[in-house]
């Protein structure tokens, strides 16, 4: 999800198109006709959104392709996408910095995808990607301005595991590749998928997601900027089990010392042999990352799939337990 004010935030609704906020409710909106499945939505007025993804039934021999809607203010439309050329292209994030100044990131068959909007239409755009027999895919974005944006993915030899992490940045001019700390023992098979980003400031930026290893259930992923390099921080959950994982899909913040991470957490055991899920909420205050109890949820499953920092300084976050449940934590 994403917001622009108190009274302006938008969330995905999977296939059913788009849940908004007006400061009151929650109301559905729908999507364009022949609209696909989208992935990540980016917010940079109340008549300026992104939502990016994918769509299937494309053209014959390929899987699926990428697709980009807009937001004008009164409807969601289906905006061209650049030639792709992989079997399949998907678009994983997006980042909306200003009307003419979007990015969207993903995988064109097994390289990532770098895409630019400036105003008129939305074009490739070459970035340094890991060398010839490797599988990249980029899976999020975030702008701080115009001149600082990260994005996030992993590569992989198809012939070998496990997958490495790789960060690339943008200062305004061009994309740079930047290494980053990968996790203990990936080359006895543990993977990382990072599924958000966050800009802060030039020497602050996070990453989240999860780990998961051979015969383990995964544990957090939180990896820090600090204006020099990218290293692992210390989470709840963060270490794999046989029987338990935690895993986190969105990060945001309001400040340095006040970042939120939502995701679940859930259990298979013989006291729980159908999987037993629960919202993950944890704050960064600075110091550590700790999790929060607080969050109200209903059901057996829930989720947080979403988490967003208006400009009123307040966290709005999406739980899911089949029915979207929308919350906000002043």
């Amino acid at each position: 999800m994403s917001s622009f004010s108190d009274t302006d935030a938008w969330a995905l609704g999977g296939d059913r198109g788009f849940a908004h906020w007006n400061g009151r409710d929650w109301r559905n909106v729908p999507g364009p006709d022949g609209g696909g499945r989208m992935e990540a939505i980016a917010v940079a007025g109340p008549s300026d959104a992104w939502a990016v993804g994918r769509r299937g039934a494309p053209p014959a021999g390929k899987n699926f392709i990428t697709q980009i809607q807009h937001w004008d203010g009164a409807s969601w439309s289906i905006i061209p996408s650049p030639e792709f050329r992989g079997r399949y292209a998907a678009l994983w994030g997006v980042a909306a910095l200003a009307p003419d100044d979007a990015w969207a990131v993903g995988c064109d068959g097994t390289a990532a995808l770098v895409e630019h909007w400036d105003g008129g239409s939305w074009s490739r755009v070459t970035v340094p990607v890991p060398g010839p027999g490797l599988h990249s895919s980029l899976t999020a974005i975030s702008g701080r301005s115009s001149h600082d944006i990260w994005a996030i993915g992993t590569y992989d030899n198809p012939e070998s595991a496990p997958n490495t992490l790789f960060a690339l940045h943008y200062d305004g001019a061009a994309w740079r590749a930047v290494p980053m700390e990968q996790i203990a023992g990936h080359t006895d098979g543990t993977y990382a998928v990072p599924w958000s980003v966050v800009a802060i400031g030039a020497n602050d930026a996070w990453t989240v997601g999860y780990t998961t290893g051979t015969g383990q259930r995964g544990g957090t992923l939180t990896e820090h900027w600090d204006g020099r390099r990218w290293r692992f921080v210390p989470s709840p959950f963060d270490h794999p089990s046989p029987t338990t994982t935690g895993s986190l899909i969105k990060v945001t913040a309001r400040a340095p010392n006040d970042v939120w991470a939502g995701g679940a957490t859930y259990t298979v055991d013989d006291d729980h042999p159908e999987k037993s899920y629960d919202v993950l909420l944890l704050h960064w205050n600075g110091v550590r990352w700790t999790q929060d109890t607080t969050a109200p949820t209903t059901g057996s499953s829930n989720t947080i799939t979403g988490l967003s920092t208006t400009l009123g300084g307040h966290v709005i976050w999406a739980t899911n337990d089949g029915h979207p449940e929308l919350l906000s934590h002043p």
